[in-house]
């Protein structure tokens, strides 16, 4: 069944705390807790084989013992599983509606600590994009990315784009207007409100969506009498 031009566009923010987010403000999936846990194990069992390897090879050692872990690889099946899951109760509680995900380049995230980068290596993030796109399809929605520049610090009130709108994880709060929300609600709004936003799809780059918010802001502004 294909979904209808008129159905209504449910916006899904991708994250770590909550693997998805729809901007009617459902919850869906995580990697804390349990998954966290796992990893924090595998990836110190991960660091004891690691100096070990060194220790050998310095001795002359050949034949070194491999850094891989059947619990890793156990934890890698497991977050895919917790994913697909996801996934799936969200499109089974949106039925109808177009979804609209962001393009996520997780290649390009990365972060000063070590263990932050393993942390989201773990987390699996590219597998959700994909999967969203191969079940909607499979299901006959409609399923479009959307540009993610911006989308977590944009505000959704007046489009003030800045990194001290998310003063830490879960809370948005904006600098100029005020306006707070869920960090990952405000997400998922504003990539909803994107779809089909041709003038921001057009944009080659992260300064040009920039440029755009901040136009978009004066604008608000303007409409809103704030000098």
């Amino acid at each position: 069944m294909q979904t209808e031009a008129t159905a209504p566009v449910i916006g899904v923010d991708v994250g770590i705390a909550n693997f998805l987010t729809s901007s009617d403000g459902r919850h869906y999936g995580t990697f804390h807790g349990k998954l966290r846990e796992r990893q924090k194990r595998d990836r110190e069992k991960r660091r004891r084989k690691a100096r070990l390897r060194a220790c050998l090879k310095k001795k002359g050692v050949k034949k070194l013992p491999s850094t891989s872990s059947r619990s890793g690889q156990r934890l890698t099946r497991h977050v895919r599983q917790e994913i697909n899951r996801a996934v799936n109760v969200c499109l089974d509680e949106h039925p109808g509606a177009q979804i609209a995900y962001e393009q996520l380049s997780v290649a390009s995230m990365k972060y000063k600590a070590r263990a932050m980068n393993a942390y989201l290596r773990a987390s699996n993030l590219a597998h959700l994009p994909e999967k969203l796109a191969w079940e909607a399809a499979k299901r006959g929605m409609a399923a479009s990315s959307v540009r993610s520049a911006y989308s977590s610090q944009e505000c959704g009130v007046c489009h003030y784009p800045d990194r001290a709108n998310r003063p830490d994880q879960q809370t948005f709060c904006c600098v100029v207007c005020g306006h707070s929300a869920h960090a990952d609600l405000n997400a998922a709004l504003n990539i909803g409100r994107r779809c089909g936003d041709e003038e921001l799809q057009a944009c080659k780059n992260k300064q040009e969506v920039k440029a755009l918010l901040m136009k978009r802001h004066g604008e608000w502004k303007t409409q809103n009498g704030w000098p």
